[in-house]
């Protein structure tokens, strides 16, 4: 049984206790948020996603987080799903650049058995080669019997198929010059056809560790039977990797260093296109939420700057879509400008959108206001739910690194002025400092 070696009160907005946090011995974290409902949420976030992946290897996160299903030595696949989902329970998993999490919804008076079945699979998964399917060449004819690697592929065969993510994957690719998040959370159907079982292990051993999982329980429960009931089922494995996989180089990129613009063509009827822009990474709070607000001043929703100019006054506007949005990643957030629009207006789209972006000043009071309201509104919302609460923590321990953060977002919020969001336009927000992607018809 890991000791405890370490407890925590953090203040968390909107509950009515502060979050418990401890850490085991064995480098675990866990971390008890409580909130009056008859659910009880559990959830694992493991520190690794496609950041940790190389070009031999990439798409083994995600296809390990399919892979984590198909059973352990206690129990065969299906059987985590079945038991769990009998008594009311949703279970499902996510992969992204920079974590996967598994999570278990249940009605409370289920907890126990709940957190037995979460820390068995994430502890102790068997990857049997049945389930894993056999490797084979993508080029060749696809085995019978290729099983979940053979459900990958479909899922980025379906992706591929997808004419915004033959946009974003170009522009992600061109936006870093070494950083592993130019690569696809996915992988390709080359990688995931090929990869043997020794390396799914090896990445598993690897980065499935106790000091890369935070567990994260909430709902209404005893605290001290909870602690306990998690000491006696993470009980870890002290298995020595069959290989050590070396990270690719991980210094953030916080401007594109080479911007620049690639076209592409495919069977599509209209045009595409995105701007991306680099920026810190979001454990700098108040950068973080000051781009969240000028996206949406800038393009998210009727009232924005862009909707208003390009859609709503031209009498025959040649945008179907034109929107921004923020995202925040561990080494470094993103920033987009996407439009979908009348292909014939390709030049007009570009010159409109860099117009656009070199007359953003003048921030009204009106404007700043009403953006922050709708932030207050939507961090509000993720503490209604126990899931929602967990995918909060979640994030703030993984992405942010560090929970505490999320105590002092509505502050921060606050503190915020229109000049403040004129230095960050300046700082990453301006044409010369963007690369663009652009998908055309090919007739």
């Amino acid at each position: 049984m890991s000791e405890i070696i370490k407890k925590e009160l953090i203040e968390y907005p909107y509950l009515t206790e502060p979050l418990r946090v401890i850490t085991f011995e064995s480098g675990h974290t866990l971390v008890l948020a409580k909130k009056d409902s008859p659910m009880v949420n559990v959830s694992t976030w493991v520190k690794t996603g496609s950041v940790n992946e190389n070009a031999d290897n990439n798409g083994v996160s995600h296809f390990l987080e399919h892979l984590m299903f198909k059973g352990t030595t206690k129990y065969k696949a299906g059987e985590f799903d079945c038991m769990l989902e009998r008594k009311g329970g949703i279970t499902n998993a996510a992969t992204s650049k920079d974590y996967t999490f598994y999570y278990v919804a249940i009605p409370k008076r289920h907890l126990k058995l709940a957190l037995h079945m979460h820390a068995d699979m994430m502890i102790d998964p068997v990857f049997p080669d049945y389930e894993i399917g056999k490797a084979f060449d993508i080029k060749g004819k696809k085995p019978e019997d290729g099983r979940e690697r053979c459900v990958v592929i479909e899922e980025i065969s379906m992706c591929e198929d997808r004419s915004w993510r033959k946009v974003y994957d170009k522009l992600n690719d061109t936006m870093y010059q070494r950083h592993p998040y130019k690569r696809t959370v996915i992988g390709t159907r080359e990688i995931i056809a090929g990869i043997n079982r020794d390396d799914i292990l090896s990445y598993y051993q690897n980065y499935y560790v106790p000091s890369n999982m935070t567990t994260i329980i909430t709902g209404k429960f005893d605290d001290d039977e909870v602690i306990k009931l998690v000491q006696e089922e993470f009980k870890f494995k002290n298995s020595i990797p069959k290989k050590l996989l070396v990270p690719d180089d991980r210094t953030p990129e916080t401007v594109i260093a080479l911007p620049k613009t690639v076209e592409n063509k495919a069977e599509v009827q209209t045009g595409y296109i995105m701007f991306g822009f680099l920026a810190d990474v979001p454990h700098n709070l108040k950068e973080t939420i000051a781009l969240d607000l000028i996206s949406i001043i800038l393009g998210e929703g009727k009232s924005s700057r862009l909707y208003r100019r390009f859609i709503e006054k031209p009498e025959k506007p040649h945008y179907y879509q034109l929107e921004t949005s923020h995202c925040q990643n561990k080494d470094g957030d993103n920033f987009y400008i996407d439009a979908n629009f009348d292909c014939e207006f390709k030049d007009e789209v570009i010159a409109e959108i860099c117009s656009a972006l070199d007359e953003f000043t003048d921030i009204s009071d009106e404007e700043l206001n009403k953006a922050k309201k709708r932030l207050k509104v939507n961090f509000a919302e993720t503490a209604e739910t126990v899931s929602e609460i967990s995918e909060t923590i979640g994030h703030y321990a993984t992405v942010m690194g560090d929970i505490s953060l999320a105590n002092k977002y509505l502050k921060t919020l606050d503190d915020i002025d229109r000049c403040y969001l004129e230095e960050v336009v300046s700082k990453y927000l301006t044409n010369d400092k963007c690369s663009v992607s652009i998908l055309m018809p090919e007739s």
